[in-house]
């Protein structure tokens, strides 16, 4: 998949279509485009039931159209800035914060416990005397 980027330099009157091959989204796991697609569908679903169009949504994010269609699509060349966008347009950006929580990290939890101390025994010689 190639990415165009619109380079306008504005002082010289040249406009510049440039392209950057993306490899990135090539080397998603096939778990991974899945789950993208399905949020890219979630988002859609989510944007129907307000009532909003794709244009009505692409001008509220203040991105094309073709933008919000590859994003409801799953395309992984969407940015997250985009993604935040839409999901602040539809009331639910407070989602995106908890993706990676602590709280909900069940892994890094696991990891955690696991290089806990196994010993709890107290020490014999105290330093400080005052310590309660």
């Amino acid at each position: 998949m190639e990415v165009f980027y619109l380079v306008i330099y504005p002082y010289m009157g040249i406009i510049c279509l440039m392209t950057r091959a993306s490899q990135s989204s090539q080397a998603l796991p096939a778990v991974a485009v899945d789950q993208l697609q399905k949020l890219g569908h979630d988002l859609a679903v989510a944007r129907k039931r307000r009532h909003l169009s794709l244009r009505e949504m692409a001008d509220r994010m203040m991105v094309n159209l073709k933008t919000v269609q590859r994003m409801e699509k799953g395309d992984p060349a969407v940015g997250i800035g985009i993604v935040a966008a839409a999901l602040w347009i539809l009331g639910m950006h407070r989602r995106l914060g908890d993706l990676v929580s602590p709280e909900t990290d069940a892994t890094g939890l696991q990891e955690e416990i696991r290089n806990l101390p196994r010993d709890f025994r107290k020490t014999k010689n105290r330093t400080d005397k005052y310590d309660f």
